[in-house]
């Protein structure tokens, strides 16, 4: 199981230094997140992306890594919602492109959101059905599957944190099948999950073989604290022979900027990767030790 590492953990440094360390720490690949595209004149927005598109797969090629999966833009500050859903469309049709260009095989994009989720679910569940067959179509061009995540949203009045649209595994696993693409497929969130008032495992466990992509995160079921898997509540021990239980055949991916936060050179960022590293193999390894223990019996 390819073991891979968000980039943002280290982009202060500068995309192409970030390579270098995520590499350096022994990850397998990187997770690529395209947010700053948001931003008019970004060098992704800009005429010359594909050169500099070129130059990060140059630098993988390098450092002996790849890039296996990537973060679209997950919004563009814009009030009005046609206008936005138009533009934020526009600017994932190209991270679908960066996508393909740096080879990844699968790119996670948010579903697009309507604010208030309860009591408008259908409503945003036919905006996300046009939105993601905007999209189907050049995920199939550029060969890239897209990898559809689960969501959470905070309530104001009640100062909690409630389930969003595909929080549900059920409404993420029906959306799946009637998109009835093999350009699509579900990427669990696992500290989303638990901050919606699910266990991880009970929605790995629904979603089966539609689950194509992970965020894999610890937190305290109240904050998305964003942390190494073993430092906060969550139990790594269910959720690792749940992944063993439905087969999962896609990558462990580490979402975990938070944890580096607070670090400041480039040796404590160092450090941190080699540790994230060591945390990611053990889980891996705790996944195909409960595989093996299934195929026995």
């Amino acid at each position: 199981m390819i073991l891979s590492q968000k980039n943002n953990c280290a982009t202060q440094f500068g995309e192409i230094r970030a390579i270098e360390l995520i590499a350096e720490a022994g990850f397998d690949a990187i997770d690529y997140s395209m947010s700053t595209l948001a931003k008019d004149g970004n060098v992704l927005d800009s005429d010359n992306y594909k050169a500099y598109v070129k130059e990060l797969s140059d630098a993988a090629k390098r450092n002996n890594i790849v890039f296996n999966q990537g973060h679209a833009v997950t919004g563009v500050g814009i009030d009005d919602p046609e206008t936005a859903y138009r533009i934020l469309a526009e600017k994932n049709i190209r991270c679908l492109e960066i996508a393909g260009l740096l080879g990844m095989k699968t790119l996670v994009v948010h579903p697009y959101g309507t604010g208030i989720y309860i009591g408008r679910e259908e409503e945003a569940l036919e905006r996300n059905i046009k939105y993601f067959n905007i999209l189907l179509p050049y995920a199939e061009e550029y060969g890239v599957k897209i990898a559809c995540e689960n969501m959470w949203c905070g309530d104001r009045k009640r100062k909690v944190t409630r389930g969003s649209i595909f929080s549900n595994p059920y409404e993420h696993s029906g959306f799946i099948d009637e998109m009835n693409s093999e350009f699509l497929v579900a990427c669990l969130d696992l500290g989303h999950t638990s901050l919606d008032g699910r266990e991880p495992q009970d929605s790995i466990r629904v979603l089966g073989n539609r689950l194509g992509a992970l965020h894999v995160h610890d937190n305290d079921y109240l904050d998305d604290m964003h942390t190494l898997p073993g430092l906060s509540e969550m139990n790594w021990e269910e959720i690792t022979k749940a992944l063993a239980e439905v087969d999962y055949q896609g990558d462990f991916t580490l979402e975990t900027n938070h944890f580096f936060d607070s670090f400041e050179t480039e040796e404590e960022i160092r450090l941190g990767l080699k540790l994230s590293e060591v945390i990611g193999r053990k889980m891996i390894g705790k996944i195909e030790k409960y595989k093996k223990i299934q195929g026995a019996n």
